[in-house]
């Protein structure tokens, strides 16, 4: 039992864990805003105490990261919800003016996963959670592009074993929908294995790619707040189709995917507007190129056709019919 710690947490997951607790928090840190300027400050108010615990979803554990990366407190990482990797990853995702940004390394001492905690949250944010390894079907469609067009460096052990990933992932989708304990573990065992292979890897070139670059220029230009899983999912959809003979899934069976489980990947479900998400498609190869992300789909001189589905008027039309 933890005998002096802080708790970085945010009011409803604090609201979960409070009663089931014997031992009281040090203090607690409720934080929703990962803009570094605010980290910084944050950091400033520097706290004593033997260990630090993330309890929450992304925001919670990627602050109590920070936090123990700058005051070098040993860290425990507990999800309340599996919704995205942030409690397995050991970089830090911050925001620098509103863009996402890595920095620092932290390796947590213990990473505990109550299925009971996790159950209780929306089951629509533990289904949408399925999206950030879901997002290797892109990924690895990139992957080709990469290879074939910039030449980048391929390993076809780690392409082969990121595409089971999700075969096996996809197998799951009934107990994924009401997440029950089998779900639960399909999630976490579809976040560990990702996790793993991009940190043996060195980035994230088996796990992330257009997918998640259309997804950071459409919050670049709007500042909006999106949930993370429901967007990639869109965005999914939109890159398997733009990937065309170098997608690794059919657009069909993922979109059948995301019905079996639920995901609310229609743009008109997440306050996108088709205005912003057309400017987003117009400026990502811009954004790819000026952030220097990974190549693949975005880094072609050519993306969309002039007509038929692969133009900018059929992929809109695409999306608007969600």
């Amino acid at each position: 039992m933890l005998d002096d710690y802080i708790l970085v947490t945010m009011e409803e997951p604090w609201a979960l864990l409070k009663p089931k607790l014997k031992n009281q928090p040090r203090d607690i840190i409720f934080n929703r805003d990962m803009q570094v300027e605010h980290l910084e400050s944050l950091e400033k108010e520097r706290k004593k105490a033997k260990w630090l615990v993330g309890f929450g979803g992304g925001t919670s554990c990627d602050t109590a990261k920070y936090l123990s990366w700058k005051w070098n407190i040993p860290l425990i990482i507990a999800p309340s919800i599996i919704s995205v990797d942030a409690w397995l990853c050991t970089s830090i995702a911050v925001r620098v003016d509103h863009k996402v940004r890595y920095v620092g390394d932290v390796q947590p001492s213990r990473i505990l996963v109550d299925y009971s905690i996790v159950k209780q949250a929306p089951k629509a944010l533990n289904r949408a959670g399925v999206s950030d390894t879901i997002s290797i079907t892109t990924a690895l469609g990139d992957w080709l592009i990469a290879r074939d067009t910039f030449h980048d460096k391929f390993d076809q052990k780690v392409f082969d074993e990121a595409k089971k990933i999700v075969e096996d992932l996809m197998k799951q989708a009934k107990n994924i929908k009401v997440v029950n304990n089998k779900g639960i573990d399909a999630l976490v065992k579809g976040y560990v294995d990702e996790v793993r292979i991009c940190e043996a890897w060195g980035n994230a070139r088996p796990e992330e790619g257009g997918e998640h670059f259309l997804a950071y220029c459409l919050e670049d230009i709007t500042h909006g707040h999106y949930l993370h899983g429901n967007l990639i999912g869109l965005n999914v959809l939109v890159v398997l189709k733009l990937q065309r003979e170098k997608a690794v899934f059919k657009v069909e069976a993922l979109k059948k995917f995301f019905d079996e489980i639920g995901i609310e990947y229609a743009p008109g479900k997440n306050g996108i507007e088709r205005e912003q998400y057309k400017q987003a498609l117009e400026s990502v190869q811009a954004y790819v190129k000026r952030e220097k992300l990974l190549n693949g789909l975005f880094s072609l001189d050519r993306v969309f056709d002039e007509m038929g589905d692969c133009s900018m008027r059929g992929i809109l039309e695409f999306i608007n019919s969600f």
